[in-house]
């Protein structure tokens, strides 16, 4: 399966590049509010990011899934307990799920 990691974070980061320039209002406001949301909370930082890598499976995100595994490695998940995580995504979203958890897999293999 061709799926280059770099290549799609690098287009995606030029992109929104273009759109901050285009509306850098909401583009901030978008930033200010992933902030807070991931920040700890009740729930700590570590633990969302978690949940977000499962959210990335589940909507099939190809930009979000390697973003959310670059930060779960920085937070200290080990990629058995990230790929564990990203079954629960499966049981939601059926098999076709199954293909972006060996984005996952991928992504911790070949870090941006």
């Amino acid at each position: 399966m061709q799926y280059e990691v770099k290549e799609t974070l690098d287009e995606f980061s030029r992109l929104m590049s273009d759109i901050n320039k285009s509306i850098p209002e909401e583009y901030a406001a978008f930033l200010k509010e992933k902030e807070a949301l991931v920040k700890s909370g009740k729930i700590p930082e570590k633990t969302k990011w978690l949940l977000l890598l499962i959210a990335s499976v589940a909507q099939k995100c190809p930009v979000c899934v390697p973003r959310a595994v670059q930060h779960c490695l920085k937070a200290g998940w080990s990629k058995e307990e990230m790929l564990e995580a990203c079954m629960v995504a499966v049981l939601v979203g059926g098999s076709s799920v199954m293909t972006f958890v060996t984005l996952v897999n991928k992504a911790v293999e070949e870090p941006a």
